[in-house]
């Protein structure tokens, strides 16, 4: 079963502040970070609970994708069948505020 990717406003948002960050350095790196992340959540069309349980929130359908020093935290709604994106945190940070 192929489940739907669907980014929050909230992940899109912490995309675009990632890529625009590192663009001030580096900006085929951000071009790079930012395919990279989106690449990495591709997985998860078929493969839903390929990531870890979210540590902070401990229930099952909270998960999390690691990408370099990121966290791409999803949710699994099993009923729609889709993968709702809610962050793109960095590791340093700590917990992730869904």
């Amino acid at each position: 079963m192929a489940y739907q990717i669907v980014w929050t406003v909230k992940s899109s948002e912490d995309i675009e502040a990632i890529v625009r960050y590192v663009a001030r350095e580096n900006p085929q790196a951000a071009s790079e970070l930012g395919r990279g992340i989106y690449e990495r959540v591709q997985m998860l069309i078929q493969f839903p609970d390929a990531g870890r349980v979210v540590p902070e929130i401990g229930q099952s359908d909270w998960r999390e994708l690691i990408y370099r020093k990121y966290r791409i935290v999803y949710h699994v709604n099993q009923r729609a069948e889709a993968i709702e994106i809610a962050r793109v945190w960095h590791a340093a940070r700590g917990d992730v505020e869904v």
